[in-house]
């Protein structure tokens, strides 16, 4: 009997390690380029979404609240799959050619932004992380509800940005005009609509 706890306890222990291991892979500089190939395809999509007014709910469903992670492909998808299975349907579809599962598209997709926000930050405004993190978090009390929201969404993403690990930085390296010149052709889109 001691001996078959053993064994369990061995497998349970190697699949938790063996998870672990998996989550904490550093995101690849192929995955990064394969990522930004795909979103090409997923805007399509995207404007489908858009324009059936569909796309409100979806981002007002993933913005961070107090305690949780900045994951905002992640969530995506999976408020897709939850809301709107044919378009979840869709983006799986679009997705595949590039090597991904819809699934495993928003967890490259959050590293991939994650990196690409922090290599900004640090070369755009350095002193905006130490700002963050000496700021107090007391007056988050005396704010109302709804500015309460939007600053925790921001602490999460800042949270996460501050934690990026250094080989994520480095895979986005060369991409990274590439990625600037995408985010800021998608701020103008939404600018416009």
């Amino acid at each position: 009997m001691l001996r078959l706890l053993s064994i369990v306890a061995g497998v349970v222990l190697f699949v938790f390690a063996s998870a672990s291991a998996e989550a904490e892979k550093p995101l690849t500089e192929d995955a990064a380029k394969r990522f930004l190939a795909s979103l090409e395809s997923t805007d399509r999509l995207g404007e489908e979404l858009r324009e059936s007014g569909k796309m409100d709910r979806l981002q007002i469903d993933t913005t961070p609240k107090a305690g949780e992670e900045f994951k905002p492909y992640s969530r995506s998808v999976a408020k897709l799959k939850e809301l709107y299975p044919g378009d979840y349907k869709k983006l799986s579809a679009a997705v595949k050619p590039h090597g991904f599962s819809a699934k495993s598209w928003g967890e490259t997709g959050d590293r991939v932004v994650t990196a690409h926000l922090a290599v900004k930050l640090q070369e755009e405004n350095p002193d905006e992380m130490a700002q963050f993190k000496n700021m107090d978090k007391s007056m988050l009390d005396m704010m109302p509800p709804e500015m309460r929201d939007r600053i925790n969404g921001t602490i999460a993403m800042m949270e996460a940005i501050d934690n990026t690990p250094e080989a994520d930085k480095k895979a986005i390296a060369p991409i990274k005009d590439d990625l600037d010149a995408y985010m800021e052709k998608d701020a103008e889109k939404r600018g416009k609509s």
